[in-house]
């Protein structure tokens, strides 16, 4: 049986393949959740999936059973799922959405699906979409760094300035994916959303904005951000609440912001992040002496914005109210 699974093959063009990784490379969900709010937004349509049965262990990564809307017990394993959006008004590319699960085996062969279905719609152009956590204050606009190993990303891109990534060490399935496809001679760039790391939440709908906002630079197609919006500010009243009494915390935010004031003038947008490592261990350091490891982020909360109108109540706020 063949893990990569077609329902039906769009004819598209001039593609632009966005996708994200459920996993070490989705800091406060806010990676996969952008790729959700672009589909549902533009009404993707579902047309390629990869079988989980090969690449994953299920003890670690459990599937998940709900009731239905009828009481029916409804069983749902890790998605990896592709979504097409053809552009008619012939001018902008077509767009084909990929949302998966950073696998535990075969990550080569994974790699390789996914790059076959660039293939087979005509694949331009390869976005991945990241989140990190970092030292970095909820009180200033989001971080966004972006990173190509492609000099040039192709037609009417030649003004976008990417740089080359710098990053030595371990590493995620993106960077497979970006190795494959580089290989096979498509343009590839990454976008990492920068998230709080003492936000002990999930989603974090601001980073979730912030990717998406960076993204329409090489993706010019109008997204409504309301909902975002809504969720944004609920989520940072929410956390301004649970920092109200914790004193140690508020100082620690307190320099945070005046690290990014002094890196980020306001002609600036980005910080280098060199300085952040020293503060990073203190923190981590302070949140050990007070109450232990920082505690788990909570688990994952059912879609509610999966293309096709599988879920309910998309004006609603989701997640956990934000701990720190």
């Amino acid at each position: 049986m063949d893990s990569l699974e077609f329902t039906e093959r769009p004819e598209l063009r001039r593609t632009i393949m966005l996708t994200a990784f459920a996993g070490w490379p989705d800091a406060s969900e806010a990676a996969t959740r952008a790729i959700r709010y672009f589909a549902d937004q533009i009404s993707a349509t579902k047309f390629a999936s990869i079988d989980p049965e090969e690449f994953y262990n299920f003890v670690e990564h459990r599937p998940k059973v709900r009731n239905g809307r009828n009481g029916e017990r409804i069983l749902s394993w890790p998605e990896n799922q592709f979504y097409a959006w053809r552009n008619t008004d012939g001018e902008g590319p077509d767009v084909v959405l990929f949302r998966g699960v950073e696998p535990h085996f075969k990550w080569r062969a994974y790699s390789s699906m996914i790059y076959e279905v660039a293939e087979a719609c005509n694949v331009e152009l390869v976005v991945t979409l990241g989140a990190l956590l970092d030292a970095v204050p909820h009180t200033r606009p989001v971080k966004v760094t972006r990173s190509s190993q492609t000099r040039n990303l192709g037609p009417n891109l030649e003004h976008l300035e990417f740089d080359p990534s710098s990053y030595q060490g371990p590493t995620g399935i993106m960077s497979i994916v970006l190795d494959r496809m580089t290989a096979a001679g498509i343009p590839c760039a990454s976008y990492w959303g920068h998230s709080p790391h003492y936000v002990q939440a999930k989603p974090n709908p601001n980073v979730t904005r912030a990717l998406l906002e960076a993204v329409t630079e090489i993706i010019p197609i109008e997204i409504n951000m309301d909902r975002l919006e809504r969720r944004g500010g609920d989520f940072t009243r929410r956390l301004a609440k649970a920092l109200a009494d914790q004193d140690e915390i508020t100082k620690y935010v307190a320099e945070l912001e005046e690290r990014w004031d002094k890196q980020n003038p306001p002609s600036d947008t980005e910080t280098g992040g060199a300085d952040a490592a020293p503060l990073i261990a203190e923190l981590e350091e302070f949140l050990r002496r007070e109450a232990g490891s920082p505690p788990e982020v909570s688990e994952e909360t059912p879609d509610d914005e999966t293309p096709g109108g599988e879920s309910v109540d998309q004006d609603k706020d989701e997640g956990n109210s934000p701990s720190v």
